[in-house]
């Protein structure tokens, strides 16, 4: 029986160090950035530096109109930068008589410092709303968050009065791709728990989902369990046969933006 004992022990150690290990590298396995020179010319949009808290600059693009309706705040995704998400901004967000204005996150392309906590992202994400408060109307101002840039997508329309939200490819929160994935690593040892599905009880504004069926990251159910909380209000345009990284490429995101834009 010592040898039960001893096995026991020894999993349950090697439990705990997985645990402790992940509790130290969410960072690294939730975010995927990657840098920019200061020289780097971006191929379209004018570069805008924002102050956020501990003296750190986020670099943002700001593509703009003559006489534009108003403005996109685009929140991309967990990997690359503004060099790379570019492409998916004006695939799918331009072209409707709207400016389009992108911020790199902390550590992102050239915005300077480093993402350590929940908190200190949606601070930074309000710092640019409040930015583009003071160039637009807020009734013409619409947020747009693609996958991990769901969390503070749906956290701003949470505790401001933007136009529309539209997400593409959310995840329901990082509890839950936790528990789908790990379900043995308790909830307490996340830093990150980005509640979209506690957010989107809290927004007043027109909600709308474009989620693929193929989404091999996170997965479309995601996104039904999201309409669920609000079956009335929010609105699950399901795009057929697509991955996630080709969801904000489908015509039917370009094209059911343009016809809710006011």
């Amino acid at each position: 029986m010592k040898w039960l004992k001893r096995m026991a022990i020894g999993i349950l150690a090697l439990y705990v160090l997985v645990c402790v290990g992940l509790y130290f590298v969410q960072e690294r396995l939730l975010f995927r950035p990657s840098k920019l020179s200061e020289s780097h010319v971006f191929r379209a949009g004018e570069e805008v530096e924002i102050k956020v808290a501990d003296d750190i600059s986020l670099n943002c693009l700001w593509l703009r109109k003559r006489n534009s309706k108003g403005v996109i705040l685009y929140l991309h995704g967990n990997r690359g930068s503004n060099q790379r998400c570019l492409y998916q901004a004006q695939s799918g967000l331009t072209g409707n008589g709207y400016d389009v204005f992108m911020p790199d996150y902390r550590g992102y392309g050239k915005s300077d410092g480093k993402i350590h906590s929940e908190q200190q992202m949606h601070d930074d994400a309000q710092a640019v709303y409040n930015f583009l408060k003071k160039n637009y109307p807020e009734e013409k101002i619409i947020i747009s968050g693609y996958s991990m840039g769901s969390g503070m997508a749906t956290k701003l329309a949470a505790e401001n009065n933007p136009n529309q939200l539209f997400l593409i490819a959310p995840y329901y929160s990082i509890i839950d791709m936790k528990n789908r994935y790990v379900p043995l690593i308790p909830n307490f040892l996340l830093k990150y728990h980005l509640r979209n599905d506690r957010n989107v009880m809290d927004i007043d504004c027109p909600i709308t989902i474009f989620h693929g069926t193929k989404d091999e990251v996170l997965p479309y159910d995601s996104s039904v369990k999201l309409k669920k909380l609000r079956p009335n209000d929010i609105r699950l345009i399901t795009l057929q046969d697509v991955s996630h990284r080709r969801a904000i490429f489908h015509p039917l995101v370009r094209q059911t933006i343009g016809e809710l834009l006011p």
